[in-house]
């Protein structure tokens, strides 16, 4: 046996496979123009490797032009199709995976493409509403922030030296906003190291499994917030839940996807507890909201309005139809929210940064005030 002609094991590509792909990330603007074009492509009767090759020319993202190589290539070799999207796990989630893995079962491409690519417009319009309510306060805040620190590290420094120089006999606040300054200046170094290391804690906290549900459970009670993402939640939740179960999907496989899409540990375990219970036997709603309220505990997970829906289903079996009407509803409560948070934060943020400014002024003009007096 001529052992040169023996093709090597590439090993480089096989590491590159394996470690590369799962970080390689696209847009969910990509990705939504992807199935949209799969779609397209697929329902115009196009062959799946043609409509790859297809888009492969098409799109001018480095990234999704990789994986769509890489997929197609996949194909060639007759690896399936699910297979191939679990590789890049960053880019597409369990529930894009699932439904690409009914199409394979079930051969509704159009519908497994559609409902990926509806559910992440959805998405994306949810994820604007809730940026949009919080860009405005963020920029305000953040700005109020470089301007005390201006202040502080500039502008106090010089009063200080014209204040020294006059030998006046400084008040208790300006003494103290001195005393910040000089803490400021001298530690700068240190306060930005505890700043990063703050910001390690808190990503390793959130992202680490055994305390991520401890973090997620305290984001849920954020002030001013806390309405705003359980309701985020929730229609995520059921937008998903409604996508799987008009796709028939038994209830059970359902609520799993619609756990791991959520992104909230704290859900995740309240939905993991009525998957056993209704694995039990237990029916839907009691283990919703009714079990609890029979105790005199009221769920903080999930609203009356959804355990009722439920409990309709249960008699009528309209659970899609229903889902998607509360879907609506929750959607209609996140904009009212939306528009009374930007009408809330306002006034309360520039009464706070108006609070340090005149603080701060005060402060500087108080000794001014002492030596008119004295004159």
């Amino acid at each position: 046996m001529d052992l040169s002609k023996v093709k090597k094991f590439d090993y480089m590509n096989y590491f590159k496979d394996i470690f590369l792909n799962k970080s390689i990330k696209i847009s969910q603007k990509q990705k939504i123009s992807f199935f949209e074009s799969l779609f397209n492509l697929l329902s115009s009767w196009i062959p799946i490797t043609n409509s790859l090759s297809i888009l492969s020319y098409q799109t001018k993202d480095k990234n999704l032009k990789q994986i769509i190589l890489k997929i197609s290539k996949d194909l060639s070799k007759w690896k399936k199709m699910s297979e191939s999207f679990a590789d890049y796990q960053k880019s597409f989630s369990f529930f894009d995976i699932y439904m690409i893995k009914m199409w394979e079962l079930t051969w509704k491409v159009s519908s497994s493409c559609e409902s990926i690519k509806n559910r992440e417009e959805k998405n994306a319009e949810l994820k604007s509403k809730v940026i949009w309510a919080l860009i405005y306060p963020m920029i305000v805040v953040s700005l109020s922030i470089m301007m005390i620190i201006w202040f502080m590290t500039f502008v106090i420094p010089k009063v200080q030296k014209m204040y020294d120089d006059a030998k006046v006999n400084l008040p208790s606040l300006t003494q103290n906003v001195i005393n910040i300054s000089e803490f400021l200046q001298n530690n700068y170094i240190i306060l930005i190291i505890i700043f990063i290391c703050l910001i390690w804690w808190l990503i390793t906290f959130k992202n680490h499994s055994q305390t991520k549900i401890y973090f997620d459970k305290y984001v849920l009670k954020i002030p001013l917030f806390w309405s705003l993402i359980k309701k985020q939640i929730l229609v995520v939740f059921t937008n998903t839940l409604w996508t799987l179960l008009q796709n028939w999907i038994n209830i059970n496989e359902a609520l799993d996807i619609s756990k791991k899409s959520l992104n909230n540990a704290y859900y995740e375990k309240r939905i993991w507890e009525i998957i056993s219970e209704i694995s039990e036997w237990l029916p839907l709603s009691e283990s919703m909201w009714i079990k609890k309220l029979k105790e005199g505990i009221e769920d903080d997970y999930f609203p009356i309005e959804l355990a009722s829906i439920v409990k309709i289903w249960e008699q009528t079996w309209k659970l899609p139809s229903l889902l998607l009407n509360i879907w609506n509803k929750f959607n209609r409560e996140i904009d009212t929210i939306v528009k009374w948070l930007s009408t809330a934060i306002e006034p309360i943020v520039i009464i706070v940064v108006w609070l340090i400014v005149w603080t701060l002024v005060m402060a500087i003009l108080l000794p001014f005030f002492n030596m008119v007096n004295v004159m």
